[in-house]
């Protein structure tokens, strides 16, 4: 198992304006994904990877298997992605993205705001709110790049390469950085009219540095050194040429469709991770309990089986009641999810309630 090297910047001074860039950077992605889907509506291609939670990925699923023919799937992790960024590549990037989003957006300011995570275009300042220029939004940029500093054992370090896992605007320029590598090789594929290949590469996400491609009998393994720089040492990391896991998704080929499971990561680690709240602590005893019901939900989304659902359930249930739960409480809470969100599990085809009822007893 591989090691992550993550800071602290809790008093960092520039901690606000990585913040700001963060929420700039995050909705200046939000717009790429609407230029994306716009442009390629009538298009067998996808040029936007990026990725938030684990929903487009369940949302595919669900719709292909309602489609016949072949299926693959192939995952992939970029190794020590944030540590080997060279600086020249990142700003080089970022200015191509910030530049094109700028251009099609037409509106010379962003303001963004830290509290709500999101910010919007603007013809003008705000008069009482920070906003940003396109030319001030790069300048902003390449100074969080150049003035990365870790205190390490009482010694100064200057990162020269990669930026700093742990920093608020981190996340974001490592998803712009490798985004326009994709966006970039997408568009030539489009001026050389390889529709093939464009069909081919068409369902692909990427949730920061974890890729996951369906149906494409393997193109993308094939040429992601020609995708991304040689600095980026991509992985593949599936279980079997038809299983792997993918966030907290297990998913598997099976009879023709693709089959979801619940992964937790943290099972495969040789010591035992504490999770969700105890009842003797601090929380308030609905706020609680409530995890339950959000729990429930969550597994019938991932599900596509009910006897994956079922198992979650069993295993939650029993790790709730060795941390302090009250199995008849639980039980009701069951029975709230049961009454009011039959459009989530009534997918299965059949009535989960004689099964499940039977683990609170």
């Amino acid at each position: 198992m591989g090691f992550r090297f993550i800071t602290s910047g809790a008093a960092c001074s520039l901690q606000q304006l990585s913040k700001y860039v963060g929420v700039c950077l995050k909705s200046l992605l939000h717009s790429a994904k609407n230029r994306s889907l716009y442009d390629n509506k009538f298009h067998s291609r996808n040029d936007f990877y990026v990725i938030d939670n684990n929903e487009p990925v369940i949302d595919f699923i669900h719709a292909n298997n309602l489609r016949k023919g072949s299926k693959s799937i192939n995952t992939y992790d970029f190794s020590t992605l944030y540590t080997s960024i060279p600086h020249t590549q990142l700003k080089a990037n970022l200015l191509k993205f910030i530049n094109r989003v700028f251009g099609f957006k037409e509106k010379p300011f962003i303001i963004p705001n830290i509290y709500t995570k999101r910010a919007y275009f603007s013809q003008g300042r705000s008069s009482n709110k920070t906003s940003f220029s396109k030319d001030e939004l790069i300048e902003c940029v390449n100074y969080l790049i150049d003035n990365s500093f870790v205190i390490y054992q009482g010694k100064i370090y200057k990162q020269v390469i990669g930026i700093p896992m742990g920093t608020n605007a981190g996340p974001q320029i490592a998803n712009t950085y490798l985004h326009v590598y994709e966006y970039e090789y997408i568009k030539k594929l489009i001026e050389n009219g390889d529709e093939v290949a464009l069909k081919s590469l068409e369902i692909i996400f990427r949730y920061q540095d974890d890729l996951i491609s369906f149906n494409d009998s393997g193109l993308l393994g094939n040429i992601l050194g020609d995708i991304y720089p040689k600095e980026m040492i991509v992985n593949c990391t599936n279980v079997s040429p038809r299983k792997c896991n993918y966030l907290d998704l297990c998913i598997s080929i099976y009879r023709g469709k693709f089959r979801v499971t619940l992964y937790d990561k943290r099972k495969d680690y040789s010591f035992n991770v504490i999770s969700y709240p105890f009842l003797d602590g601090n929380i308030p005893k609905n706020l609680s309990y409530g995890v339950f019901i959000s729990q429930l939900v969550r597994f019938a989304n991932i599900n596509t089986t009910v006897e994956g659902f079922y198992s979650n359930i069993c295993d939650l249930v029993k790790k709730l009641v060795n941390q302090g739960f009250n199995p008849a409480a639980l039980r009701k809470k069951f029975l709230k999810f049961y009454n009011s969100k039959l459009n989530i599990w009534c997918k299965y085809g059949v009535d989960i309630y004689d099964r499940v009822i039977k683990i609170f007893d």
